[in-house]
């Protein structure tokens, strides 16, 4: 099924994916006090091999194979945000493949996760499901060698992907510096649109730019950035966690704190009117709750955009940490590609997480 022409989600078919999901995409995910409640007690790793884990919350494990290679390893899945089943697996492999290309790595090797309930539905959506990410797989230049799958009273999908960089190249989310400009490769508002999709309220135009979106591959950012690499000194992918909530945690682990400026900010064909009406996910108000804490306003802001900011996105773009000189060169490598890439602040001394936002 091609994303030009997907399955109209809002047609009468009695295998919707959807048609039992409580929370479909990354919006599904558990929040950041949930997890940070969770994950309290748990053992760290104290093998210097280790280059990056579970400590700041990164996109993915890295271990260092010797002084020329690193493995990076990710996992993730979720349940379905839409009813194409071709589409969905695009997005969830997008999304987990992304995990990747945020610690700068090559992905090279992937396995399939699936649960799928076989009384439900019937097993042509599951392989429809999976041939969408094996293709996604294939587009990253990668292998799917296999998987696991289970029965489940709900869908979910995506991958355990493997990938390779060498260990002076890897990007964390931790290595900001002061006055460091933050950079972000996609519009925002995915977890917005995805709900008015639902309902039916998205337009041609609309779905289109969403689906391109959301299926739109971060390696062309990271090869386009590479020749940068000594000058960008973080990245991460924004996604469940909003767009506040992923750069509170790279200005938390680099022990600095950040300026966001709305008015740099790109978003996805009218999702400010859509939050104006009330389309907003449930997921994007956890956010809300996890991290305004630490959030100080300059200015009052309409709650559309302050919402948008906490807005849970799937398969969303990096933010990468640029020394503030190599800014426009970035920038112009990222459009050379046909990536419209903005800058949308900068990184300061100050309490580490703590985010000022400007109109």
């Amino acid at each position: 099924m091609s994303i030009d022409n997907p399955k109209d989600d809002n047609s009468n078919n009695t295998h919707r994916l959807t048609s039992n999901v409580k929370a479909g995409g990354c919006a599904a995910k558990m929040s950041s006090s949930e997890l940070k409640q969770i994950l309290a007690n748990l053992p760290k790793s104290k093998d210097p091999r280790l280059l990056a884990g579970i400590d700041n919350f990164e996109d993915a494990a890295a271990f260092q194979l010797n002084s020329d290679l690193a493995l990076v390893k990710t996992v993730d899945f979720f349940p379905p945000l839409l009813d194409d089943p071709y589409l969905y697996g695009q997005i969830a492999a997008t999304n987990a493949l992304s995990d990747i290309y945020a610690m700068g790595a090559k992905p090279a090797l992937a396995l399939a996760l699936l649960v799928f309930p076989t009384c439900d539905f019937p097993l042509d959506i599951a392989a429809e499901i999976l041939k969408g990410g094996a293709d996604q797989v294939s587009k990253a230049g990668a292998i799917i060698a296999g998987g696991h799958s289970i029965q489940g009273s709900e869908t979910l999908y995506g991958l355990c992907v493997s990938g390779f960089v060498h260990p002076e190249k890897l990007l964390t989310n931790s290595g900001a510096k002061p006055k460091d400009s933050i950079v972000a490769t996609k519009s925002l508002g995915a977890g917005v649109s995805l709900l008015a999709l639902k309902a039916g309220l998205l337009n041609d135009e609309a779905k289109s730019r969403l689906f391109s979106n959301l299926t739109t591959l971060n390696d062309k950012a990271i090869d386009a950035v590479s020749y940068l690499s000594p000058h960008i000194h973080a990245c991460t992918d924004i996604t469940g966690f909003g767009l506040i909530g992923h750069i509170q945690e790279m200005s938390k682990a680099s022990k600095l704190g950040a300026v966001v400026e709305v008015s740099s900010i790109r978003f996805l064909p009218g999702v400010l009117e859509l939050a104006s009406q009330g389309l907003v996910p449930a997921a994007a108000y956890g956010n809300r709750k996890s991290f305004q804490g630490n959030v100080s306003y300059i200015k009052d802001l309409p709650l559309e955009v302050t919402d948008l900011l906490y807005d849970p996105q799937t398969s969303g773009g990096l933010l990468f940490a640029v020394e503030p000189e190599h800014t426009e060169d970035c920038l112009k490598a990222l459009a050379l590609v046909g990536i419209e890439a903005s800058c949308i602040g900068h990184f300061e001394e100050g309490i580490p997480g703590h985010i000022d936002i400007k109109p």
